[in-house]
């Protein structure tokens, strides 16, 4: 446990020695392991995407951010990031790889920026609210092991505070209901009924 431990700091220490971007706290998921599995997993996409660390964001007491990563196995990476402004208005980053979520990130097909009203913006935090968003931890115990499902990740910074949420496949719920919020109704994604998962 304790090599584990280090090997994890070494790289942690070894990426920040490169200037490489910091995506995640070194210890936001439950274990070392596991944050070395989400490093290797989740951040390649987010680069590829070329979007920002929310958790470098959060340090900035202005910035209220929310971004959904859906990482499903067999179809393309989906990012949607809403910055919400001072007004309670928002924007809305929708971003489109042209890999697979369980394999290669692929490179960007998809940009979008999508102006959002106050009142959409509103839906969104109360669906967060619903889901307690901010009291969840970041992962859930699974009972066995799932495969060819997706990764169902929101990220938020606000108020110098940053919080993620990692669930896999999720099949109801308001947290859900969120992240469907901004990838489809915001987002003007349109999957068929199938690639929602």
């Amino acid at each position: 446990m304790k090599q584990k431990l280090m090997f994890v700091t070494l790289l942690f220490l070894a990426a920040n020695a490169l200037g490489q971007t910091r995506y995640f706290p070194p210890r936001a998921f439950c274990s070392p392991q596991e944050t070395e599995h989400c490093d290797r997993w989740y951040v390649p996409h987010l680069a590829a995407m070329k979007e920002p660390s929310l958790w470098e964001l959060s340090k900035n007491q202005s910035d209220e951010v929310y971004r959904f990563l859906w990482l499903r196995t067999f179809n393309r990476p989906v990012s949607a990031r809403l910055e919400v402004a001072a007004d309670g208005s928002g924007e809305l980053i929708v971003k489109v790889l042209s890999g697979r979520g369980g394999y290669s990130p692929g490179h960007l097909i998809e940009n979008r920026k999508i102006k959002v009203e106050k009142e959409s913006v509103d839906h969104f935090l109360e669906l967060l609210g619903k889901a307690g968003f901010w009291d969840l931890p970041t992962e859930q115990e699974m009972n066995g092991i799932g495969c060819d499902g997706a990764q169902w990740i929101i990220e938020a910074a606000k108020n110098r505070q940053y919080h993620v949420v990692d669930r896999w496949s999720p099949d109801e719920g308001p947290y859900r209901k969120a992240a469907l919020f901004l990838a489809i109704n915001l987002g003007g994604l349109n999957p068929r009924y199938n690639d929602v998962y």
